[in-house]
């Protein structure tokens, strides 16, 4: 063993108390970042699952208009070959084997007026059957039944089937079985009132979907919209979402060998405001990890001081054996780091441990998430991830390190005469 090393671990032993308060202090630590951590990254999977499903998909194919003010969606900005498209990305197998889903979308505003009730929404049209594997609508209808694709014949009148949130549905007291009417401009810039019917009501927990969305059949809007076929996007869902900014430079090649110039395909990061904003928030997370670790290792810095301070004779007596400053400085980091790597790996195990029934089963935060209108489930579930592990454990055992520096460096400032006089 090494003799630096050796005589390192016989220090940590002359006081054991000491040593565990201090390894005990970056253990904790640790384990709040692990912990945290876990939270972030399970929060973090949590809203890009929901946002990419409900929002902006992994890609989508949308017109350059259109993508101009995606945030308010133009429904004069229509893809006209929308299944020629999906056919060639299909087609290819480099590209299909990567997909999970890949749909057709047209997303419109609407202001209903409904027994004096008036409330702005949100109208998502879409292929059903494909929705069952995105907005998965159908498995949180509380009242009534999901979209059947038919059309409703009432006393003679036709009407469009929806579903609705269920908070939308008591702002505007609509219930299973009603009818109401909305006022929509058609692409082709006259107005049409077409009639609805509710066909089942919805809870997701999600308060930005339950209180602004309603659904309808994409045949219907086209017909109601009278798009002459065309969509606004096509939204396509990765079995990986990382891969999506090397899928969507695959996808505009083949839109511009095509000669579809007026489109474009986007990945989820570069076409929704709130996703770019989890990146900017991850920015403050690290800050916050970091300040933890730091107020865990300070303690090293308090107790290696008391160290230094007890044992001047000492120092002054290995100097005069010819110990140079930069070994004192050595030595007495590699006893702060020692004890931070003891008490990171301690934080670490238990934190991991903690982490571990969380990912199973969560914590339902839906009591403080009523008034929230992020794209997160109530239940959230912590995330176990190697690379957050890893960045914990250096992380404190840097910052351990870093925080040893300042005492051993006045350690290794002492001068000999001083260090041995002052016994």
């Amino acid at each position: 063993m090494n003799p630096i090393l050796k005589f390192v671990i016989r220090n940590l032993n002359r006081n054991k108390r000491r040593t565990i308060l201090a390894a005990t202090s970056v253990a904790i630590s640790s384990m709040l970042v692990v912990v945290l951590l876990g939270l972030v990254d399970g929060m973090v999977e949590n809203m890009i699952k929901n946002s990419t499903k409900n929002e902006t998909g992994h890609v989508r194919i949308v017109s350059k208009e259109y993508l101009k003010n995606i945030s308010s969606p133009d429904i004069r900005y229509l893809i006209y070959e929308a299944e020629e498209i999906i056919e060639k990305i299909s087609n290819d197998k480099d590209l299909s084997k990567k997909i999970e889903t890949i749909t057709q979308r047209i997303k419109f505003p609407v202001l209903l007026q409904i027994k004096s009730k008036n409330k702005t929404a949100l109208c998502i049209s879409a292929d059903k059957e494909k929705e069952r594997q995105l907005l998965m609508l159908d498995k949180s209808i509380v009242e009534g039944r999901y979209l059947t694709g038919e059309r409703i014949l009432i006393k003679g009148k036709k009407y469009y089937e929806v579903i609705l949130g269920k908070k939308l549905a008591e702002i505007l007291e609509l219930k299973v079985g009603d009818t109401f009417t909305i006022m929509i401009q058609g692409t082709d810039l006259s107005l049409h009132i077409p009639s609805f019917y509710v066909r089942g009501i919805f809870n997701t927990g999600l308060n930005m979907i339950d209180e602004n969305i309603i659904m309808m059949n994409i045949e219907d809007a086209k017909k109601i919209l009278k798009t002459n076929g065309g969509v606004q996007e096509i939204f396509i869902m990765l079995k990986n979402y990382k891969e999506a900014q090397e899928f969507t430079k695959k996808v505009n090649k083949i839109l511009i060998d095509n000669n579809y110039n007026y489109l474009i395909a986007v990945d989820w990061k570069s076409s929704g405001n709130f996703l770019r904003m989890i990146e900017q928030a991850l920015q403050v997370y690290n800050l916050l990890y970091l300040m933890i670790t730091v107020l865990g290792a300070l303690i090293i810095t308090n107790i290696m001081m008391m160290v230094v301070l007890e044992r001047r004779y000492e120092i002054g007596i290995l100097k005069s054996m010819g110990f140079k400053n930069i070994q004192i400085l050595g030595l007495f980091t590699l006893e702060g780091a020692l004890i931070g790597t003891i008490g990171v790996f301690v934080g670490v195990f238990i934190g991991t441990l903690i982490n571990i029934p969380l990912s199973i089963y969560g914590i339902d935060f839906s009591s403080s998430m009523n008034n929230l209108n992020f794209p997160l489930e109530s239940i959230i579930k912590w995330k176990i991830n190697i690379f957050s592990i890893i960045f914990a454990m250096i992380l404190g055992m840097v910052i351990s390190a870093v925080m040893s520096l300042i005492p051993s460096r006045y350690a290794s400032k002492l001068k000999i005469v001083d260090a041995i006089r002052s016994v």
